[in-house]
């Protein structure tokens, strides 16, 4: 009884990890945008009040398709392995999310259509304020 205890979790783990890989993709960096200032968290007047917490908005090619999707990270780290030109294993997960590969670590990020992204002029405020931290357009 012991060993059958044992060895279901061992198969059950081992398809998992096979079935994992088999999800990878490659996918090439073609441009990386720093955002060093982080979201416009307020303004004060007509000055804006920025969070202070650098995000990416990282470029890729996957297949035939591009995808836009934003990396952060609340220390300004940004994976050597991800520079524009390299190649990155991904894995997809569901809409809206991606998952890249930095060594063994999958890092979460976000899928982002760049014409849906709406920026805001860090000279003054929208006239329509949308709730939440705003991205700065540069």
């Amino acid at each position: 009884m012991k060993r059958i205890s044992i060895a279901v979790p061992a198969l059950i783990l081992v398809t998992t990890l096979v079935f994992a890989t088999e999800d990878l993709q490659t996918a090439k960096v073609l441009a990386v945008k720093k955002y060093d200032r982080g979201r416009i968290a307020f303004w004060e007047g007509r000055a804006p009040i920025y969070d202070d917490y650098p995000f990416y908005d990282i470029t890729l090619a996957l297949g035939e398709k591009k995808y836009v999707v934003r990396y952060e990270s609340m220390t300004g780290y940004y994976p050597s392995s991800w520079k524009v030109g390299s190649d990155v294993k991904v894995r997809m997960q569901g809409k809206g999310k991606m998952y890249l590969l930095n060594g063994p670590e999958e890092v979460p990020v976000g899928i982002f259509n760049t014409r849906a992204q709406h920026c805001v002029s860090p000279i003054g405020p929208s006239v329509v304020q949308s709730p939440g931290p705003q991205v700065p357009c540069e």
